[in-house]
């Protein structure tokens, strides 16, 4: 059996606590979701906390796993965790209370408390993205993860990284906004070509008429999960190094692509739901595709040749 991670556990007690904190809060939060009839901009008021807490649990689990396996500064490494596991939470207290509220959280610029509370959110998320890149700086060139499961957390570190960033392209007022006739002590969105709170996908809420900077955001932080779970996979499956790093290069790049393709979408205000969607996708599928099944082409040829008696058989 090929060597995958060598200590396969939730290292980091500081995250994996804020982890079981954020899904308890989701349980209880659940409940107020089918309890409570107020919405906020067309959804239910309790949606946003309900999926913040959900992203933060399975944030914070990724990196209380990933820690085990920090090799440089990891005394650093820890505290970036405790700082991660405290400024989510504080994040997430904020947005819970404004729910409970009545009023939103992100972009609210209406009164001195609502500013305050912004900017704190605003200054938490920051530091996480900091935090985040010094934590995974201690495992990039971990050796207790094999070459292949490396590959995949360096590509998964990079994308999560960059998908965090976006964020902070929803923050600056719209110019709509900042005229005196439609100010309303809101300046930020995420809908590029409608306001906030229009039509969208049941839940995730992306706009289904507008563009959607939430889309490769969620994309880009998600990538944390997805692409070390496909390096794990094609390391257990697949037999041949080459093949192996092929489909772990090829579904990294293919997944840059989605991000920045929904991305770029979102920009010239195109809806996730449009039918330009499928044919970027389309595209990604072909790019990936295409230079994979080339390379396990050339890997089985070689394969054959070097054993010319199993072409008898």
């Amino acid at each position: 059996m090929r060597e995958t991670f060598s200590r396969p556990s939730f290292a980091h007690q500081p995250l994996t606590a804020a982890a079981i904190a954020s899904l308890i809060g989701a349980a209880v939060v659940t409940i107020f979701y089918f309890m409570d009839s107020r919405e906020l901009l067309g959804v239910p008021i309790w949606e946003k906390p309900l999926k913040f807490l959900l992203s933060s649990a399975i944030y914070t689990a990724t990196f209380s796993w990933l820690y085990g396996y920090a090799e440089r500064a990891k005394r650093l490494a820890w505290w970036m965790g405790n700082a991660i596991a405290i400024l989510l939470l504080i994040e997430l207290a904020i947005i819970i209370g404004m729910a409970a509220a009545g009023t939103t959280s992100h972009f609210n610029v209406s009164s001195p408390f609502h500013i305050a509370m912004w900017s704190v959110m605003a200054t938490a998320i920051s530091m996480v993205w900091g935090a985040t890149f010094i934590l995974g700086a201690s495992l990039w060139n971990s050796s207790l993860m094999a070459r292949e499961i490396r590959l995949g957390v360096r590509w998964a570190l990079g994308l999560g990284l960059a998908g965090m960033g976006i964020a902070f392209t929803m923050t600056p007022p719209q110019p709509r906004q900042v005229t005196p006739e439609n100010w309303a002590g809101i300046a930020g969105a995420h809908t590029v070509g409608a306001a906030d709170g229009g039509p969208g996908l049941p839940f995730f809420g992306w706009s289904t008429v507008a563009g959607d900077l939430r889309v490769s955001h969620f994309l880009g932080l998600h990538a944390l999960q997805v692409l070390p779970i496909v390096a794990l996979l094609v390391t257990a499956l697949v037999s041949t190094y080459a093949l192996r790093v092929a489909i772990i290069t090829g579904a990294s790049v293919g997944y840059a692509l989605l991000i920045g393709f929904t991305y770029g979408q979102a920009l010239l205000g195109v809806s996730i739901a449009s039918s330009s969607t499928l044919l970027g996708l389309g595209a990604i599928v072909a790019v990936i595709v295409i230079p994979t099944g080339s390379v396990w082409l050339k890997v089985r040829l070689s394969t054959q040749s070097s054993h010319p008696a199993d072409l008898n058989r």
